[in-house]
């Protein structure tokens, strides 16, 4: 279904997809001179994006430019009162949007310009004040509306930031719905949302295995990342304490606790190191780097509530305690071991669509050979160990 929602021509997609992959590959030295440059010759893309200094740039040139169109409109339209400034608003909005993406998609072929960006939000931004007003907004509507939008965006324009609006939208939306009409389970509201979030995760992992679209790769990371971050946040102690302080009213107290706070507190110390446990396990560096996170937050969180009284011992063991794991399993890595290696095989991303087969299969034979070969090694992880995709 996103597939004929896109505003871009997906062969183009495919074409820019597999560049950026195989650019990657030959700068890590798994792809040779000769075979980049056949496969530049023959997936040639005219989709357009700059680096991420020019692409900021563009978005803060392209918005100032709309600001100062828009400043003369306001002028013009304010004699007709708040109606006025409202119509303008829909006018403008829509405009902004056909201008985007006749001019800078279809003709200019930017992707992810800034420029893109820009006109995107502000024209869907605009349009919806005109279609809301300031004046009494209804909340649930503006939460249904920005939800409805931004998932739009996010499908059409491959936004990524705009998926991370939709999932907050779509919690705060959940949240506000069982809060204020099911009062009787806001005690449950933690595991309600650990079950939603896990179920998130595990539906985004099946589609992602599903998925013959390499473009739509990096939308099915950002999902599974932010569902395993808030699965942890839904039970982190501090996280449940706080929300049961705010908007339950209860009174806790200083020597007081929550109700089952021995759950929340192991559920706070034991997620990261079950991340951990898991990446290594299934070869995961998606879950890995999460785990890092997770497992900082954690830190905190315990040593806000279980103090020894004396943090700069307290860090400095700990800090002394990490550089020597550190160095142990730097020495220890220096051969590979079960599939893992100190090396950084490749110029890895989060995670990646599994495009190095095909790669291999389109170029001149070297790389399905060294492919076999780093295979041989590196156990069952994918892509020889390197962790360009969420398997290393």
């Amino acid at each position: 279904m996103i597939n004929n929602v896109i505003a871009y021509n997906k062969n183009e997609l495919e074409n820019y997809t597999m560049l950026n992959e195989a650019k990657m590959l030959f700068k890590s030295g798994i792809l040779k001179q000769e075979q980049w440059d056949k496969i530049q010759e023959e997936y040639v893309t005219p989709l357009y994006t700059p680096t991420l200094i020019m692409r900021l740039f563009l978005f803060i040139i392209t918005l100032l430019g709309m600001m100062a169109v828009m400043g003369p409109l306001i002028l013009i339209f304010q004699q007709s009162g708040l109606n006025g400034i409202r119509a303008m608003s829909v006018f403008y909005g829509i405009s902004l949007l056909v201008f985007t993406e006749i001019q800078l998609i279809s003709v200019k072929k930017q992707f992810k310009s800034g420029s893109t960006e820009a006109g995107i939000f502000a024209g869907f931004a605009i349009l919806s004040f005109g279609i809301l007003g300031i004046e009494s907004i209804n909340e649930w509507l503006a939460l249904v509306l920005g939800f409805v939008i931004t998932l739009f965006i996010s499908q059409r324009y491959l936004n990524t930031v705009a998926l991370l609006l939709s999932i907050g939208f779509a919690v705060v939306l959940i949240f506000r719905l069982m809060f204020e009409f099911v009062p009787r389970i806001q005690a449950f509201l933690p595991f309600l949302f650990m079950f939603f979030f896990a179920l998130l995760y595990y539906v985004s992992q099946i589609r992602q295995q599903k998925n013959t679209h390499w473009y739509l790769n990096n939308h099915f990371v950002i999902t599974k990342t932010t569902a395993l971050v808030l699965f942890y946040l839904a039970g982190n102690y501090f996280v449940v304490r706080t929300l049961s302080e705010n908007l339950l009213a209860t009174t806790i107290g200083s020597k007081g606790d929550i109700s089952g706070a021995y759950f929340f507190y192991f559920f706070t110390a034991s997620i990261p190191i079950f991340y951990v446990y898991w990446g290594i396990k299934t070869k995961s560096i998606l879950f890995i780097r999460v785990a890092l996170v997770c497992l900082a937050l954690s830190v905190i969180t315990l040593k806000y509530y279980f103090s020894l009284g004396m943090p700069m011992v307290t860090i400095t063991i700990s800090g002394a305690l990490l550089m020597a794991i550190a160095l142990i399993l730097n020495n220890y890595l220096k051969q590979i071991r079960q599939g893992f290696t100190r090396e950084k095989i490749l110029n890895d991303k989060w995670s990646s669509s599994n495009l190095m087969p095909f790669i291999a299969s389109q170029t001149l034979g070297g790389v399905a050979t060294n492919t076999n070969s780093n295979t041989s090694q590196f156990g069952d992880g994918q892509f020889g160990g390197g962790g360009a995709s969420d398997k290393f």
